[in-house]
């Protein structure tokens, strides 16, 4: 038996990697590789793939929209591929197949792979309960983060949101060089941020992990993480397991 896979990914590196493991399995072949949510959309009714790798966080339409778009009766088996929290990973694995968190080692990949057999063996259970609570969540996903200014409130880009910092009752958002002071505690943000490509790195730190761009070891298990800018953050020893996936290859 053979299944077609999707690979969805803005991320040239990303999709290689997927297409190079999928490229080696008996059971599977690579139907298409998209590079947004438009061309995801278009791919996934003409294709009908049995399986789609899909990027959450993508310019244009998210991951979530790519399956509102499609639409439920339409959505084949979802594994997705991001850089989500802990938390996030638990929800996301009572609602879809798998998820792959990057980077992903050959192993967890196998792994999902077998999940994904199961599923399709079984018949391709109903999963038209499970995405539908998936899309109903996105419509709580923030795209842009309001930040008050003395000259009114400012919608920043997540992707420009560098990292946050708790500051008491308040919390500090770095964004472009600049600094914005918003009342609400980082736990909170950490809820709305955390399925977006945030993680919690430290009791005071949320790191947007596409600004990270160095991690190093650090002292008694944990790790420096230098963020766009300059900037470094040493994660907490509670927070350091999470970071030191990013270190796996």
């Amino acid at each position: 038996m053979s299944w077609t896979a999707l690979i969805v990914d803005d991320e040239s590196p990303a999709r290689r990697r997927l297409r190079d493991l999928v490229a080696v399995l008996p059971d599977f072949e690579l139907g298409a590789e998209c590079e947004d949510g438009p061309s995801a959309v278009l791919a996934i009714s003409s294709l009908q793939p049995d399986l789609v790798f899909l990027d959450v966080q993508m310019p244009e339409m998210s991951g979530f929209e790519v399956l509102a778009r499609v639409g439920v009766g339409a959505i084949p088996a979802v594994v997705f591929v991001s850089a989500f929290d802990r938390h996030a990973l638990a929800a996301f694995d009572h609602r879809a197949v798998d998820y792959l968190l990057k980077p992903f080692t050959k192993a967890r990949f196998d792994d999902t792979l077998d999940r994904v057999r199961r599923r399709l063996s079984a018949g391709a259970a109903d999963e038209t309960d499970r995405l539908s609570a998936l899309l109903a969540d996105a419509a709580a996903l923030p795209e842009r983060l309001p930040v008050r200014t003395s000259e009114g409130t400012r919608l920043l880009e997540l992707d420009e949101v560098g990292w946050i910092e708790s500051d008491g009752n308040y919390v500090v958002v770095h964004a472009g060089g600049e600094r914005f002071r918003m009342r609400a505690t980082l736990r909170f943000i950490e809820g709305r941020l955390g399925t977006a490509g945030f993680m919690r790195v430290h009791q005071s730190y949320i790191v947007n992990v596409r600004h990270i761009e160095a991690l190093q070891p650090w002292s008694h298990g944990e790790v420096a993480i230098r963020v766009r800018g300059g900037t470094t953050l040493v994660s907490s020893r509670t927070y350091s397991d999470r970071v030191r996936r990013l270190m796996e290859f």
